[in-house]
């Protein structure tokens, strides 16, 4: 009985640990990108609209438009997230 509940421990742990480690999917780099973008501008680059989005090798590349600037936000792997801004 022993060996069942330290193998159920195992696999609940392993399951926990493999959603800590899994790969940022799309969704959650835009989300991070647009949060660190938010925060970027404060409240004074206008409407943000999320452009295109594309990962490259481990970072992903997610871009924004507001009316007088464009904006690329790259997020990395770890959460890390740097924005640069160009005028229209």
């Amino acid at each position: 009985m022993k060996f069942v509940v330290r193998g159920c421990g195992l696999i609940m742990a392993a399951a926990a640990l493999a959603g800590c480690i899994a790969p940022m999917t799309t969704q959650e780099a835009q989300d991070i990108a647009h949060a660190r973008l938010t925060k970027y501008c404060n409240s004074r680059c206008g409407a943000l609209t999320l452009a295109h989005t594309q990962k490259i090798k481990d970072r992903w590349l997610v871009d924004f438009e507001a009316p007088r600037q464009k904006f690329t936000v790259i997020v990395g792997d770890d959460g890390n997230a740097k924005v640069t801004a160009w005028d229209k």
